[in-house]
């Protein structure tokens, strides 16, 4: 049933009220039965009336239903949009903490390097100096 209301053309609607307007104006002229039926022509006017009514109440709940839908669609599309960026938000965050503690890790390490360097140098006089620059190069611009 919905399916063929949705069919229902605007122009339905703006004819009826044309119709029953038409009779309804030339009811006062003579207002005998129409062929077989025991209706004047203000009753057919009132009918019409009514049917445009009618057709204008399914075409408005119709453009109602229409616009409910397309409004939960838009609603639907902008929460997905906002969990995929909460998703990559989150991804970031994880991506940011896995390379601070790489850092931390780099950190750490150099620092044992230099200390196993230091532990090293201590024995001869001629590595020492040798040894020092670089350990001091890598102070400068290892960490």
């Amino acid at each position: 049933m919905a399916s063929f209301l949705a069919l229902l053309p605007r122009s339905l609607t703006t004819f009826l009220y044309a119709v029953a307007a038409l009779l309804r104006f030339y009811g006062n002229i003579d207002t005998t039965p129409i062929s077989k039926i025991p209706l004047t022509i203000l009753q057919w006017s009132f009918i019409t009336f009514i049917l445009g009514t009618a057709a204008l109440l399914a075409n408005l709940g119709l453009e109602w239903n229409a616009g409910n839908r397309s409004r939960n669609r838009e609603i639907e599309e902008r929460n997905r949009a906002d969990q995929e960026r909460d998703r990559t938000d989150q991804e970031r965050n994880r991506a940011d903490q896995e390379r601070q503690r790489a850092i931390g890790r780099a950190r750490i390490q150099n620092r044992y390097f230099v200390l196993q360097t230091r532990h090293q140098l201590t024995p001869s006089p001629e590595t020492r100096t040798a040894l020092t620059d670089f350990l001091s190069f890598l102070q400068e611009y290892g960490e």
